[in-house]
């Protein structure tokens, strides 16, 4: 079918094939090409949730660090600083 879209030829190496063959499990009457489609749309679903969960886990980091110093005053960092030489 016509289309302005780029396309992407992939080679069926080894592993592209069990891909597939596991992919077809799920969708038996799919073809090769819509195996792949199901393939990328749920790869990139898993690392669009993958990175959620970092920047979550990263987030969540910040606020454990940043309980830990939440008690700290100005007067404190003053008191701390008058002791260093200038």
């Amino acid at each position: 079918m016509p289309t302005q879209l780029a396309r992407t030829q992939i080679t069926h190496t080894p592993h592209v094939q069990r891909a597939l063959d596991t992919a077809r499990e799920q969708w038996s009457d799919d073809t090769d090409g819509k195996l792949l489609v199901h393939l990328i749309e749920l790869g990139e679903q898993a690392l669009r949730e993958s990175r959620s969960r970092q920047i979550d886990d990263r987030l969540a980091e910040l606020d454990r660090i940043s309980a830990r110093y939440s008690d700290l005053t100005f007067e404190s960092l003053d008191s701390i600083r008058e002791g260093w030489p200038e």
